[in-house]
């Protein structure tokens, strides 16, 4: 009875497969060339499929990759919870950093994020990192874990502007981001320093490694899960 659902979902795999290729061929050439840079056939061909193969998952081109490639990896995939919710907040920060530096999607997907256009094409998910950030950052003072007087919303953007600035600044000085997440680290110990309460500050994780050890071991358990699947 289930042998007939087997080419279904060999069908199914090899679809997930073309998709997730071509998706990490724009996010190469998103990332090196930019938006109106990526040509379509250079995906294409760097995807190793054919146009018929890319207009089934993304019909709408350049301007569908670019949503697929944002909502696949700015996300906060890994970030577990904390008993301090200011240690999720550098939890956030610190899983991109080290993300960033093993995917070329997340690289893309940063770029495109902060393209002058970005908002009116293909959408921007900084608003809502943003809202992220503030949400972390009222219960934080909720708790008591905030200084007096911390205004969450205006400090959201303050974090969210930071990271974005670092890591372009990073890579733009040093031409690798290879020292990111030291750097990450760093910015987020200043930052807790001028806004966590006194007593808060001391018990915050801001080891450089943290998102690389956080990132790690989600990833071993989505695989070890049966369906593979987890947030």
């Amino acid at each position: 009875m289930n042998e007939p659902q087997k080419p279904r979902r060999r069908q199914s795999q090899r679809a997930k497969s073309t998709r997730q290729q071509i998706m990490s061929a724009a996010g190469l050439l998103f990332e090196e060339k930019g938006y109106e840079g990526a040509a379509i056939n250079e995906i294409i061909e760097l995807a190793g499929t054919n146009k018929g193969g890319f207009y089934f998952h993304f019909p709408g081109g350049r301007l569908d990759l670019a949503v697929a490639i944002l909502e696949a990896t700015l996300t906060r995939e890994g970030l577990q919870p904390q008993e301090l919710k200011l240690q999720e907040v550098v939890d956030t920060g610190a899983i991109l950093a080290y993300r960033i530096t093993e995917e070329a999607g997340l690289r893309a997907a940063l770029r495109l994020s902060i393209h002058k256009n970005a908002r009116d094409t293909y959408g921007t998910p900084w608003p809502d990192w943003i809202t992220v950030n503030t949400d972390q950052l009222t219960e934080a003072q909720r708790r008591g874990e905030l200084r007096a007087g911390v205004t969450p919303t205006e400090e959201a953007y303050q974090i969210a502007g930071a990271w974005a600035g670092l890591v372009l600044t990073s890579e733009a000085v040093d031409g690798h981001l290879d020292n990111v997440e030291e750097r990450v680290a760093r910015m987020y110990m200043n930052l807790m320093s001028a806004i966590a309460h006194p007593g808060t500050l001391p018990e915050i994780d801001f080891s450089a490694d943290r998102g690389r050890r956080l990132y790690t071991a989600h990833l071993e358990r989505k695989n070890a899960s049966p369906s593979g699947d987890m947030t």
